[in-house]
């Protein structure tokens, strides 16, 4: 078993060198996307960085089935990958041509509910005291829900200047560290696959200028790839009180783009319309910069990755208490962080 610690090890190195030499030649390759009105950015940079992360992935799956046979990947992870494929191929359509947003949300629901059916849905949630039932459509609505919103929430979050990819490689790693530590397999190896391929990306965008952006390829991907994991963590360990891991790690996230949504509803704005109404974006047109935006949100995510880990190593049940208490403490300090910065800006322009 210590050889299979080992070659993990070795595959995890070499996801990050492929993911590195990739972005590296998408940096010289030179595809550029030209931003939109909700980007941040004012020229445009090579994007393609999402290629490395899709290749990283399926070198790893590939490398774990050769070297480590003992571990028995699920029959449905080609289906899987055949998926993040897809949505991969349709996020970079989407950099190359800027896809109608419609036809994006179809897309990406006809896979997720591909994605749900091949490996079943969710159908116990844990209460605030016991674990509910739910009816099979209503799990299938609920997991189908989970996939979609984070292909498209992380894609909305990737804005800032390595915000999406040091949060995710944070979420993903302590996703896999709890897969590893229930025996999740497939979920572990999905995690590690992902944030192995993240770092190698990293060193090109984490920066105030940065030399490449993974683009809707990568940003949709990682969203696609950390939502199947979570669902795999409570599929392989039939154990529904993981169930809330996957949002409560991505929470900073999650909690940001609800609020923003809520604001536009009511407000009455187009629900499809490009903005700059998210906490990343208003806090970069009020002049912080982006790696102190992205180290802002990556301390958010450190706090609910440490509390997780905490409750599950002292195997406290995560219920619906602690997703209720995550949610309202990432609400607070998102608008206490806002209000914040516009009152800011408004005393140095008086």
């Amino acid at each position: 078993m210590a050889s299979s610690y080992s070659d993990i090890v070795y595959i995890g190195l070499a996801c990050f060198i492929l993911s590195f030499v990739i972005c590296g030649f998408m940096v010289v390759v030179n595809l550029s996307d030209n931003p939109n009105h909700r980007s941040i950015h004012y020229k445009s940079n090579p994007t393609g960085g999402g290629l490395g992360i899709i290749a990283a992935i399926g070198l790893s799956l590939i490398l774990v089935n050769i070297f480590i046979p003992e571990i028995q990947l699920s029959e449905d992870l080609p289906y899987f990958l055949i998926c993040a494929i897809i949505v991969s191929f349709l996020g970079l359509l989407d950099d190359i041509f800027e896809i109608s947003v419609k036809y994006k949300f179809i897309i990406t629901t006809i896979i997720a509910i591909i994605t749900v059916l091949a490996m079943g849905p969710v159908i116990i949630l844990p209460g605030f005291f016991s674990s509910i039932t739910l009816p099979y459509l209503v799990g299938l609505f609920g997991s189908v829900l989970w996939i979609f919103v984070c292909i498209h929430g992380i894609n909305f979050m990737d804005g800032a200047n390595g915000l999406m990819a040091s949060f995710m490689f944070l979420a993903s790693a302590t996703l896999a560290i709890i897969a590893f530590g229930t025996g999740a397999l497939n979920s572990f190896i999905l995690g590690l696959a992902l944030c192995f391929a993240l770092l190698g990306f990293l060193p090109f965008n984490f920066s105030n200028n940065p030399k490449i952006f993974a683009g809707d390829t990568g940003s949709m991907l990682t969203g696609y790839i950390f939502s199947l994991s979570a669902l795999l963590l409570v599929k392989e360990t039939d154990n529904a009180d993981l169930l809330y891991i996957g949002p409560i790690l991505i929470l900073p996230l999650l909690s940001d783009i609800f609020i923003t949504m809520v604001g536009r509803l009511r407000l009455k704005e187009n629900f499809f319309s490009a903005h700059k109404e998210h906490l990343y974006q208003v806090l970069i047109i009020h002049n912080e910069s982006h790696i102190k935006v992205s180290l802002t949100y990556l301390s958010a995510g450190i706090f609910f990755s440490s509390s997780i880990l905490f409750l599950v190593v002292k195997e406290i049940r995560i219920s619906m208490w602690v997703l209720l208490i995550s949610t309202l403490l990432a609400v607070f300090v998102r608008r206490y962080t806002k209000r914040h910065i516009i009152l800011k800006h408004k005393n140095k322009s008086q």
